[in-house]
């Protein structure tokens, strides 16, 4: 009765550690499946702003409108990678 106690113990542990393995696989490839969907866009860095040369409205504006086209498009683009990873 002695060997067959150790025989079911054995068993068990033999279980649970092959589920514990199965488990892992799972949890590791479908790190590795988000990771690989994240279009190569969205991972650009963001521009680099160009220097405001002047002084005058005239070209502070279309410095400005540049700038926040530039942000705007950075921005869209985070957003979208943050949705891509949750």
């Amino acid at each position: 009765m002695n060997d067959k106690h150790k025989l079911q113990r054995l068993l068990k542990f033999l279980c649970t550690l092959m589920c514990v393995w199965m488990l892992q696989g799972c949890a590791s490839s479908t790190k590795q499946s988000a990771v690989a969907s994240i279009p190569a866009n969205l991972v650009e860095p963001c521009p680099e702003l160009s220097p405001l040369n002047g002084s005058t409205g005239a070209d502070i504006l279309p410095w400005v409108v540049g700038v926040v086209g530039k942000y705007n498009d950075c921005a869209r683009r985070h957003s979208a990678l943050v949705k891509a990873i949750q």
